[in-house]
């Protein structure tokens, strides 16, 4: 062996060993980041109807979504700390994807018994991606996350899966039915889009078998049927809450029918995102080349770009850069950068014959992937483009898939871990705009300072100083007026299940009784229909004069109550400005009963004259 090349292999390993480390700092200082500001911020409509829906799901006699019965026990677990509660599906998420990354990458070149640590650091830097879906600062957990976790789930399932009979492959098929259980309990229409593309993926693979495909069956249908019997007391029953939520989604025009979900979205990238993207693949292409060189000159190369991305990762996570990478709406797509990186490295450095070697178990479990974050936003009224790039991960998997001679040509993968150093940094910048423009709060959460507890467990949040006065007045207006916690309330605001929860209050009818859409008043009818008169006869009221989302007060008058002829008004207070997403602040105003038995007979009446 010449000399110079055996002097050239100190700096060569060096420089791996040295990636391997910078890559697994980028995993936990990304880890680090985002579990810190767990305490930080609320907001007062979607993440609030979680908790809200946590807190008591069974108070709830419709609903399309059952995440909140899924993650009841998590909530009392933690006993109802909004941080743990984030700080959890964080954990969850991440280890899931790390999960499903080390899986998949494992099962490309199961031969490959070499380099297991490798294997592991690049695993935990690609399953970093999954943290992706808090790209909007929802971390609390919901039925987008529960769908997510699905989903990772039940991939994780579908590459242990195999036709053959053993304790491994039945425990794969197993997972496969929970993590279609789990998807259904979160979105139906997912559920459905999954069972289509598993079923077409195990049949391109050969993978069918029906005694097997019997157990993924039975256990999803028997966790289905466990479910039904503990949410509702029957198969019955638990039938007509979907029955009425499918129906409910009618009511609101919210775009939730089955002609508007049954779509094709487009996407259009613009001029700085085409050019972010260009710059991660170029980027991560040069480091893989100085990687797979056996020369100092490429391996110090690599060095430097893997230093580069994650000195840009850090930046982000330690606050030293305030800007967001304002690429528009579609910035999720931004991951496509290390997508194309890993499909192109397959491409030139597994030559002559790339393609030949991958089977079709691997092209099936690679195409199912590429279509999966459209069935994780299937149902929704956002793009699919825009809500399925928060599943980002399957996208990235499935580039991965053409790593598969190159692994088996080196024999390890520690080439690819400038790919899990691109994947880590594009997830920051994702992440950053999330930390930086939290949905419907009005600054970046690094400016939060006021710390105040939070609801009827006490949580501890950093707010802005303005959302803290908005909770604290509410608080302080309801206690003052003698209101206890969970009393009912019916929120006329049409925006704010974060005051109902603040104040410990029962939200009756829906989690969150939402305004602003067409339909929102035959909806919060149809909802408080389920609901026992004497709830309603003593529920307070609170109210929101000429509000943006303000449901109209002739629903007080179809459920047999005046108002405000029969209510006291007890408190009022100001909200906060951009609460709600509205830049305007606005009074809020607290009412409480002064009638209820009169309100109680009224409403008998109405039910009774309807049941004829």
């Amino acid at each position: 062996m010449p000399l110079r090349e055996k002097s050239d292999r100190p700096v060569v390993a060096l420089s791996r060993y040295v990636t391997m480390a910078v890559t697994v700092m980028g995993t936990l200082v990304i880890l680090g980041w985002v579990l810190r500001y767990t305490f930080y911020g609320i907001d007062f409509t979607d993440e609030s109807s979680y908790l809200v829906w946590m807190s008591d799901p069974f108070n709830y006699e419709v609903s399309a979504s059952q995440f909140g019965f899924i993650y009841r026990p998590l909530y009392i677990l933690v006993g109802g700390d909004i941080a743990a509660l984030r700080q959890a599906n964080i954990v969850i998420t991440f280890g899931l994807g790390w999960a499903l990354a080390h899986t998949y990458l494992a099962s490309l070149a199961s031969e490959v018994h070499q380099g297991r640590v490798a294997l592991h650091v690049t695993a935990a830097g690609l399953g970093v991606s999954s943290l992706i879906l808090f790209n909007t600062w929802l971390a609390t957990p919901n039925y987008n996350s529960l769908a997510f976790q699905a989903l990772l789930i039940t991939a994780i399932g579908l590459l242990i899966a195999e036709k053959a009979i053993t304790y491994k492959s039945s425990a794969g098929w197993i997972t496969i039915g929970v993590g279609g259980w789990l998807a259904f309990m979160a979105k139906p229409s997912t559920a459905v889009a999954l069972a289509v593309g598993i079923f077409i993926c195990l049949l391109v693979s050969r993978k069918l078998s029906p005694r097997l495909m019997l157990l993924t069956a039975a256990t999803t249908v028997g966790l289905l049927l466990f479910s039904a019997l503990m949410i509702d007391g029957s198969i019955s029953g638990f039938a007509k809450r979907l029955q009425l939520a499918a129906e409910f989604s009618q009511y609101l025009g919210g775009g939730h029918s089955l002609h508007q979900i049954l779509r094709i979205d487009n996407f259009r990238i613009r001029a700085p995102g085409q050019i972010a993207i260009l710059v991660v693949l170029v980027a991560a292409l040069v480091a893989i080349w100085g990687a797979c060189s056996e020369k100092p000159k490429g391996a110090i190369v690599s060095l430097v770009v893997a230093v580069g991305f994650f000195s840009a990762t850090a930046l982000l996570a330690f606050g030293k850069v305030h800007k967001t990478a304002g690429l528009g709406e579609f910035e999720g797509l931004l991951i496509f950068g290390v997508v194309f990186a890993a499909a192109l490295t397959g491409l030139i450095f597994g030559r002559p014959v790339p393609l030949r070697s991958i089977s079709a178990v691997q092209w099936a479990a690679a195409i199912l992937f590429v279509v999966m974050p459209h069935l994780y936003a299937f149902g929704t009224n956002r793009n699919y483009w825009e809500n399925g790039a928060w599943a980002g991960i399957f996208w990235l998997l499935a580039g991965t898939t053409l790593l598969r001679p190159v692994v088996v040509k080196r024999g390890n993968w520690l080439f690819a871990l400038p790919l899990a150093l691109a994947a880590q940094t594009v997830t920051a910048v994702l992440l950053q705009t999330g930390l930086e423009k939290p949905q419907r709060q009005t600054q970046p959460l690094r400016l939060n300072e006021t710390t105040l507890e939070i609801g009827p467990h006490r949580s501890a949040l950093v707010l802005s100083a303005g959302y803290a006065t908005y909770i604290t007045d509410a608080v302080a207006a309801a206690q003052s007026s003698g209101f206890k916690v969970g009393t009912p309330v019916i929120d006329l605001s049409g925006q704010s299940p974060g005051v109902l929860y603040a104040i410990g209050a029962e939200s009756i009818g829906q989690a969150w009784t939402i305004g602003g859409y067409p339909g929102s008043l035959k909806l919060a009818k149809a909802a408080l229909e389920h609901v026992a008169c004497e709830k309603i006869a003593a529920a307070w009221i609170l109210f929101e004069p000429g509000g943006p989302r303000s449901i109209p007060v002739e629903l007080m008058l179809s459920l047999g109550a005046a108002f405000p002829e029969a209510y006291q008004q007890v408190g009022t207070w100001r909200t906060a400005a951009g609460a709600g997403g509205y830049n305007a602040s606005r009074t809020q105003e607290l009412y409480k009963p002064t009638a209820p038995s009169e309100a109680l007979n009224a409403c008998r009446a109405i039910r009774a004259k309807e049941m004829k």
